[in-house]
């Protein structure tokens, strides 16, 4: 909770702070072209970075810089004429206060953090969304033709001090194949008879909740008498949201039918695109027998694999289900920065550590019941096709870490250069109480237009 939370509080800082501008009125701290940089300003960016990193003037000096690269920026997309697109912006709120109000659990609890409506809150945070926006798609298109070639991150390479070079910790090429158990049809009709009887026990008179609480097979939502987080379109899964949509308050589904069983669902509110609702899940039951087609299928692939009769790639496609796993990648895991196929070991969940240990490369693991986050089980085999021991990183097992940090390295230095070359011909006033920054010293010595 600690990084949500944390981030949380720099969202909410964003509206509370805004509040101070009136005491601020004339507290103009840096003017850029035609941009400036008020009391306010500062203090949210501040706010935001010492939360991170903490106080202190080496800090104070940074951000301070780093809100005139960004009116930099911004004055300059305004002359270029850089299109802003209105929806863009809309849409860029709308996700971030999606993912937070999704955290807290709803809008109203969102709203009880912020201490504000939404409404309130898009207002106030508008402008500074737009701002951010703006500067970005002009960096952007700064860094537009900035590349890198292999000579260049060779040498971005032997420029570091061997003592300095980063230790990169234990990695993996591994990737699993999966194979869920097929539900019989005799147990998916007796687990829509079962959710049918509930429905119809709930509208003889039966309280929803209560009996979400006693019955519902969805672990997170029973505790809470079946209710889920608001949501909007594109959360759910096509066949429950289109559902959950059509109700009116107050209202019950028919019984629906998802991927994870069948449903009985219950509209609390709804308000605009977003709904809160609370809902009954029933999972047809997986039997012993189910369990036994899964394992010959995954058995059949491991013997398979270990004669040499079909290449992975090959039974992933044959064996593994569409739904799970990563079937259109060979199964494999790849690295969220890089997208190459070697991942750090710390970041794998636990269960396929355990799985890996003691495997040599390019060897399969036996296949193991997986019991996945939300109960579901399925047969799992892996295939470790590389291992790399913790080491000092080299150009030879680490090139595309190199090679990003080497892109960001030369993106770094661009956007640098033409900040140096855009403030000589812009005109720049920055208060004295930072004079004494040496990097922001440096722009306003030789501003032609002082």
């Amino acid at each position: 909770m600690k990084p949500i939370l944390s981030a949380l509080l720099i969202l909410l800082s964003l509206g509370t702070l805004q509040a101070q501008k009136e005491r601020y009125v004339d507290g103009i701290l840096a003017v850029v072209g035609e941009k400036i940089i008020t009391y306010s300003d500062y203090l949210t960016e501040y706010d935001q970075v010492s939360k991170q990193t903490g106080p202190g003037r080496d800090g104070e000096c940074f951000v301070f810089e780093q809100l005139l690269i960004r009116k930099l920026l911004m004055n300059q997309a305004e002359l270029d004429s850089l299109p802003v697109d209105e929806n863009r912006v809309d849409a860029e709120i709308e996700n971030k206060l999606r993912y937070y109000a999704r955290q807290l659990g709803s809008e109203r609890k969102l709203e009880e953090f912020l201490g504000k409506s939404l409404s309130e809150y898009k207002r106030d945070i508008r402008p500074r969304v737009k701002e951010q926006m703006l500067s970005r798609d002009m960096e952007n298109k700064v860094l537009e033709n900035v590349k890198i070639s292999p000579r260049e991150v060779q040498e971005y390479y032997e420029s570091i001090p061997r003592d300095s070079l980063p230790l990169i910790g234990a990695e993996v090429e591994v990737a699993e194949l999966i194979v869920v158990p097929k539900v019989s049809a005799e147990a998916k009709a007796y687990a829509k008879e079962k959710a049918e009887d509930l429905r119809n026990r709930i509208l003889r008179g039966a309280s929803f909740d209560k009996l979400a609480s006693a019955y519902s097979e969805d672990p997170g939502s029973a505790l809470q008498g079946g209710l889920l987080p608001e949501f909007g379109r594109g959360d759910m899964v096509p066949e429950f949201e289109r559902a959950a949509f059509r109700l009116k308050a107050d209202s019950i589904s028919k019984v629906i039918e998802s991927p994870y069983g069948y449903h009985v669902i219950k509209l609390i509110s709804r308000r605009g695109e977003r709904i809160i609702c609370r809902h009954i899940l029933i999972r047809p039951q997986i039997t012993s027998e189910d369990l036994l087609q899964a394992k010959r299928r995954v058995d059949s692939a491991y013997s398979l694999l270990m004669t040499d009769s079909i290449t992975w790639c090959n039974a992933v496609k044959r064996f593994g289900d569409q739904e799970s796993g990563r079937k259109g990648e060979c199964g494999f895991y790849s690295d969220e920065n890089t997208g190459v196929q070697k991942v750090a070991v710390d970041a794998l969940e636990k269960d396929l550590v355990k799985m890996i240990q003691g495997m040599p490369p390019g060897t399969y693991g036996e296949p193991q019941l997986t019991v996945f986050p939300d109960g579901a089980r399925a047969y799992r085999l892996v295939y470790l096709k590389s291992e790399t021991k913790p080491h000092t990183a080299n150009t030879i097992q680490d090139y595309p870490k190199i090679q990003q940090a080497a892109l960001q390295q030369k993106k770094d230095d661009a956007l640098n250069a033409w900040v140096r070359k855009t403030r000589l011909k812009t005109y720049i006033s920055i208060s004295k109480d930072f004079e004494n920054c040496p990097s922001v010293a440096e722009w306003t010595r030789n501003n032609s237009n002082q």
